[in-house]
């Protein structure tokens, strides 16, 4: 080959590898028109963007927009929508779990944004959880909990892939198992009740006030102790006190003639995927471009949001706070940084590659005295080489940063009220009116809201 067909060769390769890089690269700028979207809860207008940029979520991005179109969906209280967008997003998952070995390979030559995307490991959890919270917004608890019990065997399944040094922190979640207690009590099931609180109880004390800095909810305690007296599980119950003493709780049978009411509260965005790199200079001017992702916190004011309810039957009123139940932002951090240094070292792995394919083809050029151009082999290996070496920061953009709670015990009869969203200084930033409505003895009810401020 001649050196005008090799400077010939060298440039079309720069211009395939830009196209390469620019096609795989996740589409993200109409974010900021959904985040305003959203900011005003303004959620079927969120929407709009989504949809209209369907086309620019190539087929490695398509898990991308059913995750996105189906948790907007959520928030908007579309939930058989969001179900049909969340399914399609876990179907495109599930397949994409097992690894396409010349995909990879791909991925190992120009950069991770090749593979189609299957998501992140909490990721995978979490479509099934709020699959779940369609459920329950829809009254149906058995799909609801077949839904609650995936996401347990999927994080068992997730991690038992990597060897037990290099788990994730997130290796089980109890807000979900708090969420199979209430549903399993709702169904009469007190036994499967009592182990789903029993084993959220655990999760709490140990993993989650670890990890998070989450302690068990009050009403977690409570719920669980009616379940314990319900079943005549004595000895358990006694252990039970002997850790929360403090926690008050009624008889199973006056239980059954009051309503349950669920406040869940989506509060903030969960942090964002950014790109961080560091450059190695070689001693022969080429320099090692090493990319990799990270998560960066987003802020949001709103610490808590305070529930007020008075029932239109009796005149009683009620106040309670919303209490943190899963910190989705921290399972992300968390989740990324366990992997992290393997994706570095693939990166690092994947650069080295470059730098000694680059520089075998410049000693190639050198042998046949074409200095000059050995130079421009040179540039262009190291060119494309920061060109194809970027992170891969596709994630699930619009999840909540947190999920709180809050829940009380009330009188069957008709209640109205609003809930006020507080800062960290308790200064009431805004409230919203709820909605009225009435509950039945035994009734189960559940309230979402949604805000990112």
């Amino acid at each position: 080959m001649g050196s005008g067909q090799i400077r010939s060769t060298l440039l079309s390769s720069l211009a395939l590898i830009g196209l390469l890089v620019s096609s795989c690269a996740p589409p993200f700028r109409h974010y900021a028109q959904v985040n305003e979207c959203l900011l005003k809860e303004d959620y079927n207008s969120a929407l709009t963007p989504i949809k209209k940029n369907r086309k620019a979520y190539t087929k490695p991005n398509a898990a991308l927009y059913y995750l996105e179109h189906g948790i907007i969906a959520h928030y908007a209280s579309d939930y058989e929508e969001s179900n049909q967008c969340l399914a399609q997003a876990e179907s495109i998952m599930d397949e994409l779990y097992t690894k396409s070995l010349s995909k990879e390979a791909a991925s190992f030559l120009i950069s991770d944004n090749t593979i189609p995307y299957r998501g992140e490991d909490f990721e995978n959890a979490l479509v099934n959880l709020f699959m779940a919270l369609n459920y329950v917004e829809l009254g149906l608890w058995e799909d609801a909990l077949v839904e609650a019990r995936k996401v347990d065997s999927k994080l068992s399944v997730i991690n038992s892939q990597y060897a037990e040094d290099k788990e994730n922190v997130y290796k089980e979640d109890g807000f979900i198992r708090f969420l199979m207690g209430v549903l399993y009590e709702a169904e009469g099931e007190n036994n499967d009740a009592f182990i789903s609180y029993r084993k959220a109880e655990e999760i709490y004390r140990t993993d989650y006030l670890q990890n998070y800095g989450i302690y068990p909810p009050p009403f977690l305690i409570e719920n669980l102790l009616i379940a314990a007296r319900a079943m005549d599980f004595h000895e358990e119950m006694a252990e039970i006190q002997t850790v929360y003493g403090d926690v008050a709780f009624m008889n199973p049978a006056e239980k059954k003639e009051m309503a349950e009411v669920y406040f869940i509260h989506y509060n903030g965005l969960a942090p964002e995927k950014v790109e961080r790199q560091w450059f190695v200079p070689m001693p022969d001017g080429y320099v090692v471009k090493i990319a990799y992702p990270s998560f960066e916190r987003r802020d949001y004011r709103i610490s808590r949001g305070e529930i007020a309810l008075m029932s239109l039957t009796s005149g009683c009123s009620f106040r309670f706070p919303t209490v943190l139940m899963e910190d989705i932002g921290s399972i992300a951090v968390m989740n990324l940084e366990n992997r992290l240094d393997r994706i570095k070292a693939k990166a690092i792995a994947r650069a080295t590659a470059k730098y000694l394919a680059t520089m075998a083809a410049v000693r190639s050029v050198e042998d046949e005295k074409e200095e000059s151009l050995a130079l421009l082999v040179q540039i262009a290996g190291n060119l494309v080489s920061m060109m194809t070496e970027q992170a891969d920061v596709r994630h699930w953009r619009l999840l909540p940063a947190e999920i709180r709670v809050g829940r009380v015990l009330v009188s069957p009869g008709e209640y109205e009220g609003e809930i006020e969203f507080v800062d960290a200084w308790g200064g009431v930033l805004f409230s919203r009116e709820g909605e009225r409505f009435t509950v039945e003895a035994g009734e189960k009810r559940f309230f979402i809201h949604r805000t990112i401020r």
